[in-house]
């Protein structure tokens, strides 16, 4: 472990810490009433722009991998969801393959308004089948529906997988008490069922591949079988394959996927948050690694798998929020405490206590988890964080309480936006930004086999988009009483 740097231990009234925290309270103009457009410059208000992403080197999707390195995009980098962050979600990419695409890939939780963000950075449905889910908590798991219910409409007419932790074994104390098996597989077995008026609806579409050959638990290293829930064919795009995570132990391999073909291996390690059974994953191909934290309090075990028995790691995705205090006054609008009643005041402050103590670690306790880290990650990137100048500046002088200037760290760390990319190889890592367009249509999908009938179909096998709907009250495109045309059948 690294020595601890010395720093200032003496109290410090709520006020002042203010003051130390690096916000300008005081002159903060508040987010949400300055009247500024999405997508406009912030110009000099602190709370409307993120310099340092607005920085980075853009370029434009689709960009093709090399075959040494490890891409890993930025789809969601925020708890709230936010026009310019979204929910929770990371997009890892390795290596390339023989048609030019990524050997493998996976998406690392799916909150809310990320599929959007996918979209436009030309990612196809067909690239997105391996989720990892740190927890079940909404803001990592609501673009799941989309994801899910589209993708075989598009290219990904092959099982949908989601790996994710057991059942917590928390018992409602309330009488009588309750068990709820609040696993991955039970949510997978209702979230199938909660779709089936969708799958079914567009059952007219191809659905499956002829010639699709589902993995093994051998073949890609599971921890357990890879079986649909419900009835569904394991080849179908609408079939959902739960990896339920056996309860990780601190020192345990706990392998969640491990493929000989692409030499990808994804481990699990303990997190602490809100509930028994939270994971954080680490992903480590050809020489390269990453951890992605999902939420969770600092940790022993964090601090194990980042050192990595000496090796360390080279890039280290760790949830980060702002101190409670500032937190409670973004979400009321306010710069100073006074300017509320007290029982309000005190009402946001503790609850936002109450969040940052069972779920979080806060900027302080992030600065201080890195200091444990020996050797340090190549690259270190906050994210779960409302990114903006005036946050950032106060995210970086707690930090920098652990982490003097003259040490390796602030250099290191990055605050994460959306459409951040990190290109990672064992010579460098680049930060950029993708520049990409907001009228996104879906990328153009790439079929790869032959494809069977659909559910509902005609003699021919075709797709029979009549099949469940009653077309007895419909305007025809022709009158077939008169021969009028009532509108075009193309469309126009």
């Amino acid at each position: 472990m690294n020595k601890k740097p010395g720093k200032n231990k003496s109290g410090i009234s709520r006020r002042d810490s203010f003051k130390l925290s690096g916000l300008a309270l005081g002159g903060l103009a508040l987010g949400g009433m300055t009247g500024k457009i999405y997508g406009q410059s912030g110009g000099s208000d602190p709370t409307q722009q993120f310099t340092d992403f607005s920085s980075l080197t853009p370029f434009t999707p689709p960009e093709t991998l090399a075959a040494d390195q490890m891409r890993i995009w930025f789809f969601g980098t925020s708890c709230i969801p936010r026009l310019t962050q979204e929910c929770n979600s990371i997009f890892v990419e390795v290596g390339q393959g023989s048609n030019g695409l990524p050997l493998d890939q996976f998406v690392f939780d799916c909150g809310s308004g990320v599929v959007a963000k996918y979209n436009a950075a030309k990612i196809p449905n067909a690239r997105m089948n391996k989720v990892f889910l740190t927890h079940l908590h909404g803001d990592h798991i609501s673009d799941l529906c989309h994801l899910y219910c589209f993708g075989p409409s598009t290219d990904r007419k092959s099982p949908f997988y989601i790996w994710g932790p057991g059942p917590s074994g928390v018992i409602n104390p309330m009488p009588p008490p309750v068990y709820y098996n609040d696993g991955t597989a039970a949510f997978c077995a209702n979230f199938r069922e909660a779709m089936r008026w969708h799958t079914e609806s567009f059952g007219f579409e191809n659905t499956r591949y002829s010639g699709y050959k589902p993995p093994t638990r051998q073949s890609w290293g599971l921890p357990v079988n890879p079986i649909p829930v419900g009835n569904d064919d394991p080849r179908d795009g609408y079939a959902v394959v739960p990896i339920e995570l056996p309860a990780p132990i601190s020192t345990a391999p706990n392998i969640a996927y491990n493929n000989a073909s692409t030499g990808v291996k994804i481990t699990y390690f303990p997190a602490i948050h809100t509930r028994k059974g939270s994971v954080s994953y680490k992903l480590e191909w050809n020489g390269l690694s990453m951890i992605f934290s999902g939420d969770t309090k600092p940790n022993y075990d964090m601090m194990a798998q980042a050192s990595n028995l000496g090796r360390g790691v080279d890039v280290l995705i760790h949830e980060m929020v702002m101190p409670a205090s500032v937190w409670a006054m973004k979400n009321l609008g306010i710069t100073d405490p006074s300017q509320v009643a007290p029982d309000i005041w005190n009402a946001a402050l503790n609850n936002a206590t109450a969040v940052q103590n069972s779920s979080h670690t806060p900027q302080g306790a992030f600065g201080y988890l890195l200091s444990q880290i020996s050797p340090y990650p190549r690259l270190t990137v906050a994210t779960h964080f409302q990114a903006e100048d005036d946050t950032v500046s106060s995210a970086k002088s707690s930090v920098n309480a652990h982490f003097p200037p003259t040490n390796v760290y602030p250099g290191n760390i990055v605050w994460a936006a959306d459409f951040m990319v990190l290109n990672v190889s064992k010579t460098g890592i680049q930060v950029r930004q993708a520049a990409v367009s907001g009228y996104a249509f879906y990328p153009f999908p790439t079929l790869y086999g032959g494809l069977m009938p659909p559910k509902y179909h005609n003699a021919d096998g075709s797709g029979n988009a009549f099949a469940q709907i009653d077309t007895t009250r419909a305007i025809p495109a022709t009158d077939p009483n008169t021969g009028a045309v009532n509108y075009r059948s193309d469309g126009f």
